[in-house]
């Protein structure tokens, strides 16, 4: 429907593969390298679908587990086959889904791979911040079970590598359109897809889409065929997915933040540091590349993104608020995207020869590059503690895989590894209507 803008040449097709590739093997999920706590909910889900018949029950004749499967059912599907757990499977899959995202990312940045891998960084700018302090001794702010702090994609990578794939195409996709000036109903049948990994990436996306379409249609206009091609058909294809969601016996913890935190001054000074400061950073540097003259995408959806990055901790839904630390991750490819396309829509020597002579300037880009430093020492990580430097490095660096089948089942995991809360938030209601119309239980099952 829309004339092509960019093409992807073979060299940029072979630099995403192999940035893929060492994500993917630096994220742990094939358990390579280091791997965080929440891989064994990753191990778990891979191992329960291995070896139970889908949909997932628990228990065995109960009701479907109510979670967003698709991440892994293909690497679960080619190991049913092979009849063990196929890392080599999820080593490929994963690798093509990040490579999808960053090549979105690179059409959008001018085909620039150091803008690329900076936009994954961005967002870390606090923890760089608290890092300076803790060094120095000072504690900007208490820290509790319930946090207002958003982390980069690339810290994602290593705890959600299931949400940073569809995070990475649909915030690349997005800003794409944004750049372009195309339809931003042309977002809303990926983003609905994108319910099937990553129920809050997809749903803030979702939010991004329908207030920018609100100011779109307001101004043009929009015919009903058009409406019902763009809006609601989309919608409708996952009406079985929201109804899977709405199985659960009861609903996610939400609310306003402050009901769930006593000390409101080091709720307001956690809010300061990890949002304001971000914020700050990121409207300032918008503006300072708009003064210099650089080109930049329109002020409307950056300013919408700031507002969300604003309000978005202020609400808490999920365990560990997960809509702030896993929705944020496609709002901050899109706010790196605004902020280092100025940056690359010109030789890099000339861009830095219109900044280098103000000190203003120069201390912006500076804090722009500060995140990737957070970055960078995560990879560090997973280059000292792998399967490869276990072999032969000293007994502090031994490195050891999280197991697939260390629980009898995924509930147990949940349970065991985190709490009963938490395998309790995964189960389906027996009298829902998903379990009633949608996917009942084999008639043996029920004698």
């Amino acid at each position: 429907m829309e004339p092509c803008k960019t093409f992807i040449h073979l060299k940029d097709l072979f630099i995403a593969c192999i940035f893929a590739g060492m994500l993917t093997l630096a994220s742990g999920i094939t358990g390579f390298a280091f791997q965080t706590m929440d891989h064994w909910g990753h191990n778990g889900k891979f191992q329960a679908l291995f070896q139970n018949e889908w949909p997932l029950r628990f228990p065995a004749n109960g009701p479907v587990m109510a979670y967003y499967f698709g991440y892994y059912l293909v690497p679960a599907a080619f190991s049913k086959l092979a009849g063990h757990i196929s890392s080599a499977a999820i080593l490929i899959w994963t690798s093509i889904g990040i490579t999808l995202g960053l090549l979105w990312i690179c059409i959008s940045l001018h085909q620039k791979w150091w803008a690329v891998l900076l936009a994954l960084c961005v967002g870390d700018f606090p923890r760089f911040l608290k890092g300076i302090a803790a060094h120095w001794s000072i504690r900007l702010y208490r820290f509790e079970d319930i946090g207002v702090e958003h982390w980069s994609n690339l810290e994602n990578l290593f705890w959600a590598p299931n949400q940073f794939i569809p995070s990475l195409i649909l915030g690349g996709m997005l800003f794409y359109v944004i750049r372009h000036r195309l339809n931003y109903a042309l977002l809303c049948f990926p983003t609905a897809l994108a319910l099937w990994w990553a129920a809050f990436p997809a749903l803030a996306t979702g939010l991004i889409v329908a207030l920018l379409l609100v100011f779109q249609w307001t101004r043009q206009g929009v015919s009903f065929c058009e409406f019902w091609e763009h809006a609601l058909l989309p919608f409708i294809t996952v009406i079985p997915l929201l109804l899977l969601f709405q199985a659960h016996p009861q609903p996610p913890q939400n609310g306003p933040i402050w009901e769930f935190r006593l000390d409101t001054g080091n709720l307001v000074r956690e809010y300061l540091v990890n949002t304001v400061a971000d914020v700050a950073v990121f409207v300032l540097a918008f503006m300072t590349f708009r003064r210099v003259g650089l080109p930049g995408v329109s002020a409307l959806p950056f300013c919408l993104l700031v507002c969300i990055t604003l309000l978005f901790p202020l609400a808490r839904v999920g365990k560990v608020n997960d809509m702030l630390l896993r929705g944020m991750m496609p709002v901050l490819v899109l706010i790196g995207c605004c902020l280092l396309y100025p940056l690359t829509s010109q030789p890099l020597p000339k861009v830095l020869t219109e900044i280098w002579g103000n000190a203003f300037y120069v201390v912006i880009v500076l804090v722009l590059l500060v995140p990737s430093g957070v970055g960078i020492a995560r990879l560090y990580r997973a280059t000292r503690f792998n399967r490869i430097t276990a072999l032969w490095g000293p007994h502090e660096l031994k490195f050891a895989p999280i197991p697939y089948h260390a629980y009898p089942s995924l509930y147990e995991t949940l349970r065991q590894r985190w709490s009963q809360q938490e395998a309790e938030q995964y189960l389906g209601k027996p009298d829902s209507f998903y379990e009633e119309y949608i996917a009942p239980p084999p008639k043996e099952s029920l004698k």
